[in-house]
């Protein structure tokens, strides 16, 4: 029995259409977008401003996502200015990172609740609370933030509330220390840590207890209580006498008063998803059903802005296909086809591209020789293709 090259050719030729009718492999990102409206600026300092947000005249998409860039420091620094809804001033955030969900602010006064027992009334003794409200706005506070007290004998009471599902909550933390210690740690000896849910309305206030000491005066007569991201305050170590000033602990813990508070942010908190919301070649996600709003993101194999529109990724700049494959970008995916003398799919994870045979017309091959090459080079490529669906699957 003989097989000609033809032949052959023409058996492998069918293997290759069908390798290339495999499954897409989902590709890297490598197109350079505009994350900006036209004309607008891209960065305050060392912040990359994107659209929704945007620093100027028209270049944000609503007065909730104004960004003002302080040009009077070095370098410039961005802020985000807010409304309580029971207040008559604005609250200056600033910014500290945008990410395509989250926002890092900063406000150490606004972040922190103190109380000073026993001492004269001044402007570094006054006590106040911390509240925070983000009603009727397109953020709200994270449950990436925790509750930091700092005290001997302080209970700080957290109360949370929404005002879109009408869900209460509450949460107390208790800082304890002895007058045989003189260093304070975090969580542990003069510390409390709790973390927060997600609410759009926090109210922290902080109440003596020193009766839980079975003191008739307290130990050390100041306290303090901060909200900020999770983790920066790991194995936070400090000096117990800083308690006993107004002002002390602050100057000397920077760290306390510096972690930024995380916000999530979305569009609109009283409207969902229509066929307008997102830009070009982007889909529209309900961000919560509890609070409302919506965010859009890029197509699969699209990058850029989604609120602006999103381009076409060109997977072909950083070839995906193996040595002998020739890469054929499409919108939205990418396809792979094999040289010349070579079949299957072309990609580096599946299949890639096998060698035809080498063989001549008038050469004569038995019959086990034949079989044997039938099924090695029907079985091998089979046995790649089964392993490249496994791999997409559980990838």
């Amino acid at each position: 029995m003989q097989i000609t090259k033809q032949n052959m050719v023409m058996r492998y030729a069918l293997f290759h259409m069908f390798f290339l009718l495999s499954l897409a492999v989902a590709p890297p990102s490598n197109a350079a977008t505009n994350n900006t409206k036209p004309g607008c600026q891209s960065r305050c300092g060392n912040v990359d401003i994107p659209y929704p947000f945007g620093i100027g005249p028209y270049c944000s998409m609503n007065v909730d996502f104004n960004i003002d860039c302080n040009i009077s420091i070095n370098p410039p620094k961005p802020y985000l200015s807010f409304v309580n809804s029971n207040d008559t001033y604005v609250h200056y955030l600033e910014v500290i990172n945008i990410s395509k969900s989250q926002i890092y602010v900063k406000n150490s006064e606004l972040q922190l609740a103190r109380s000073c027992y026993g001492m004269p009334t001044n402007n570094n003794t006054v006590n106040h609370s911390t509240r925070l409200d983000f009603f009727a706005t397109p953020y709200t506070l994270s449950d990436a933030n925790q509750l930091t007290v700092v005290g001997c004998e302080d209970l700080a009471v957290v109360r949370q509330f929404s005002n879109l599902t009408h869900i209460y909550g509450g949460i107390g933390c208790l800082s304890f220390c002895t007058d045989t210690l003189s260093i304070g740690t975090c969580p542990s000896w003069g510390c409390c840590q709790t973390n927060i849910s997600k609410t759009d309305f926090l109210y922290v206030t902080l109440f003596d207890m020193q009766t839980i000491g079975r003191r008739d005066s307290r130990y050390l007569p100041c306290s303090f209580a901060s909200v900020g991201m999770i983790g920066d305050l790991g194995n936070f170590i400090f000096n117990l006498s800083d308690l006993d000033d107004s002002t002390a602990f602050l100057k000397n813990n920077k760290e306390f008063m510096d972690r930024p508070l995380v916000l999530d942010w979305r569009i609109d908190p009283f409207s969902n998803c229509n066929k307008t919301s997102c830009g070009k070649n982007s889909v529209c996600n309900n961000w919560d059903f509890l609070y409302g709003g919506y965010q859009c993101r890029c197509m699969e194999g699209y990058e850029g802005n989604p609120y602006l529109g999103c381009q076409d990724i060109n997977e072909c700049i950083n070839n995906p296909c193996e040595a002998h494959g020739l890469c054929i970008n499409t919108l939205g995916s990418y396809n792979c086809s094999c040289n010349d003398g070579y079949y299957g799919d072309g990609k580096i994870n599946c299949i890639g591209c096998i060698q035809l045979p080498v063989t001549h017309s008038n050469m004569a091959i038995g019959n086990f020789q034949l079989i044997s090459a039938y099924l090695f080079f029907l079985v091998f490529p089979l046995f790649k293709y089964f392993r490249c669906l496994i791999n997409l699957i559980f990838m």
